[in-house]
């Protein structure tokens, strides 16, 4: 039996207002908070600053500020996945109408073409309400395979599999073991639309050198393997929030012909300027902080790099 996941009361009362009055609401509360624990000479001032620093080379200053966005960021995420476990139907239809995209015209021709379709997302923002925006207006009637390597994440397993109520076929496909690789390139060749994060750690598997911000960072990145055999097209992607609503960011969309070193180099430059441009632009809004360390050497780490409530767990695998 399926166990229900435990909501604390305040997200789940925030969870049921419209997406841009609960934003709204928790920004107002969470600033209410920070001037209450300024009055009583606290701070703030913990949580990812050394790392912006360090990483983004930005003043102390700014450093300091975005720290504070992630953390109300990390708490919205949160939120997020409350609403789309608990809201009405109707009310997350309302929800994703809320989320544009930035090339329409991108993900429509791709849409258009027939073929084969990964859709490779960041964990930034409420990625899980721009890929239902996706899968609604661009590819109706398709099934949506998502990849990953655990399945004991119950919050987002329901979550996800909440997108059945509104038309869009979700299905979860482990990919430990080398048959149920080969059962992915099967759906994919019958239309589904496969979700394989393009953000995950080295030790997912097939790791590649994406160095970023003057440091050697590196991706997994079976991807292209998955995009050659089954002779997909690779779409980027990077969900951002703001108090109103969601964007969904397109990457430049490519396609895998071959294995030879060289075009392997070439589409995971393509991810790394992807992935370099969505953290620069927003980096508040990048989960995946915490875990900086498992994507570079011990000699590329940096220091104070976790907060004190931690971070997003990594759920969906390549």
């Amino acid at each position: 039996m399926t166990t229900a996941p435990h909501i604390p009361w305040t997200y789940a009362r925030l969870a049921g207002l419209p997406l841009a009055w609960r934003r709204r609401v928790l920004r107002s509360v969470l600033a209410a908070r920070g001037l209450a624990a300024r009055l009583r000479g606290r701070t703030d001032e913990a949580g990812f600053a050394a790392t912006f620093e360090s990483v983004l080379r930005l003043p102390r200053r700014e450093a300091l500020r975005l720290s504070r966005e992630a953390a109300r960021h990390d708490v919205a995420s949160e939120i997020e996945w409350c609403a789309l476990h608990r809201r009405p139907v109707a009310a997350i239809l309302r929800d994703v109408a809320r989320v544009s995209v930035a090339e329409p015209a991108v993900m429509e021709r791709v849409a258009a073409s027939g073929r084969p379709v990964i859709l490779a997302p960041l964990h930034m923002g409420a990625y899980v309400l721009g890929l239902a925006a996706l899968m609604v207006r661009y590819f109706p009637g398709r099934p949506m395979l998502v990849l990953r390597q655990r399945d004991d994440m119950v919050m987002e397993t329901q979550v996800i599999e909440r997108l059945r109520e509104i038309d869009v076929d979700v299905r979860f496909l482990n990919v430990s073991e080398r048959g149920d690789f080969l059962s992915a390139i099967r759906f994919a060749q019958k239309g589904a639309v496969i979700v394989v994060f393009c953000d995950l750690d080295p030790s997912y598997g097939a790791p590649a050198e994406m160095p970023m911000f003057g440091r050697p960072f590196r991706f997994a990145f079976g991807t292209d393997t998955l995009a050659r055999l089954t002779g997909a097209t690779v779409v980027p992607l990077a969900t951002t929030m703001d108090d109103d609503g969601d964007t969904v960011g397109i990457g430049r969309p490519f396609e895998v012909r071959s294995s030879a070193p060289e075009e392997r180099a070439a589409v995971a430059d393509i991810m790394r300027r992807h992935l370099q441009a969505a953290i620069a632009a927003r980096p508040e809004q990048w989960h995946l902080w915490p875990m900086l360390a498992d994507y570079l050497p011990s000699s590329g780490t940096v220091q104070d790099i976790s907060p004190e409530d931690g971070g997003t767990p990594q759920i969906l695998a390549a």
